[in-house]
C-alpha cells in the first residue's frame, strides 16, 4: 500500500505541473477560443488531481475508492479544424511564440503522464488502481491528439511566417 500512495503523490505532482502549464497559458494567450481550452485543460488536470488526493484518502483510510466523476468528463477533442486556437489566431502566428511554446510544452506533460500511468497500471496489482490509470491515460491521450493535431495546423503557417525557414 506504501508504494501505490507514493506513485499516487507522484502522479499529483505531474498533475500539479501539468495545471500550472495550462492556467498560466490560459492567461497569456490573446486567443479566446485558446483561453477557453487551455483553462479547460487545466481544469482537466486539476479533476485528476482531486481524484488521485481520494484515492490517497481511501487508501490510507482503507476504504472504498470512487473514480466516477472524472469517468468520461474531458470536453478536451481533437475534432474539428483547429482544436484549440480559432482561426482568426493563424494569420497572426508569427508573432505568437508563447503559444507555440505552450502547444510543445503541453505535448511534453502529456506524454509523459501518458508514459507514467501505463508505467504504474502495469506494476500495480490493486484493481481500482488500474481501472483509474486507465481513464487517466485515455483522457490524457485526448488531450495528447487535440495538442499534436494543433502543433501540426500551425507548424508550416508558423515557421514560415516567423521566417524559420530559408525557402
Amino acid at each position: 500500500m506504501n508504494k501505490t500512495i507514493e506513485l499516487l503523490k507522484l502522479a499529483i505532482m505531474a498533475e500539479q505541473d501539468g495545471y500550472h502549464h495550462y492556467l498560466t497559458a490560459s492567461a497569456i494567450t490573446t486567443d479566446k477560443k485558446a483561453r477557453e481550452v487551455f483553462k479547460s485543460l487545466a481544469h482537466d488536470e486539476e479533476l485528476h488531481r482531486q481524484t488521485l488526493l481520494d484515492g490517497i484518502a481511501a487508501y490510507s483510510q482503507n476504504r472504498k475508492w470512487s473514480i466516477d466523476k472524472i469517468k468520461g468528463r474531458s470536453k478536451i477533442s481533437s475534432s474539428g479544424k483547429s482544436p484549440i486556437f480559432s482561426d482568426e489566431f493563424v494569420k497572426r502566428i508569427k508573432d505568437k511564440h508563447y503559444e507555440m511554446s505552450a502547444l510543445s510544452i503541453g505535448i511534453l506533460l502529456e506524454q509523459s503522464s501518458i508514459e507514467f500511468y501505463v508505467k504504474m497500471k502495469n506494476s500495480t496489482k490493486d484493481v481500482k488502481l488500474k481501472t483509474l490509470l486507465s481513464v487517466l491515460v485515455v483522457w490524457e491521450k485526448k488531450h495528447l491528439e487535440a495538442l499534436v493535431k494543433q502543433q501540426k495546423l500551425f507548424m508550416s503557417a508558423y515557421w514560415e511566417k516567423a521566417r524559420f525557414q530559408p525557402f
